[in-house]
């Protein structure tokens, strides 16, 4: 064999392996533009206070979180302790619900005591006994 064809298939086989590791020819990318930002979401109304509803789970929710303060829980603030630390988480719970409409009986039913024990909670004191 001549040298004339050993260059020629080499020069062949240098073409071949240029196109193959060449690869398809690269395709112009395009960058689209960036979506339109979405319209900010309406206005959402005011809604007007709602009517008071005397439910037990709006009581509860009232009054743990008139006990947060005292680190009492409703079982807690609920017996029949009478020192100053446990009267105090109990007249708050009471003011907490007179200040959501609850009335006197209502409060009274809730927490299993006489209409009386609030009232007299309630009263402003001088002078507290421990």
């Amino acid at each position: 064999m001549s040298v004339d064809y050993h260059l020629a298939l080499s020069d062949h086989y240098k073409q071949v392996r240029a196109r193959l590791n060449a690869g398809p020819a690269p395709r112009p990318v395009a960058i689209a533009p960036p979506p339109p930002e979405p319209p900010p979401p309406p206005p959402v109304p005011e809604l007007p206070p709602a009517s008071f509803q005397y439910t037990m789970s709006a009581a509860r929710r009232i009054a743990q979180a008139a006990l947060v303060p005292h680190g009492m829980t409703w079982t807690d603030a609920m017996s029949p302790a009478r020192t100053l630390h446990y009267t105090d988480a109990r007249r708050d719970v009471y003011a907490a619900l007179r200040r959501h409409g609850w009335s006197l009986k209502k409060i009274a039913i809730f927490c299993g005591r006489d209409h009386t024990t609030i009232m007299n909670a309630l009263q402003p004191k001088k002078e507290r006994k421990k």
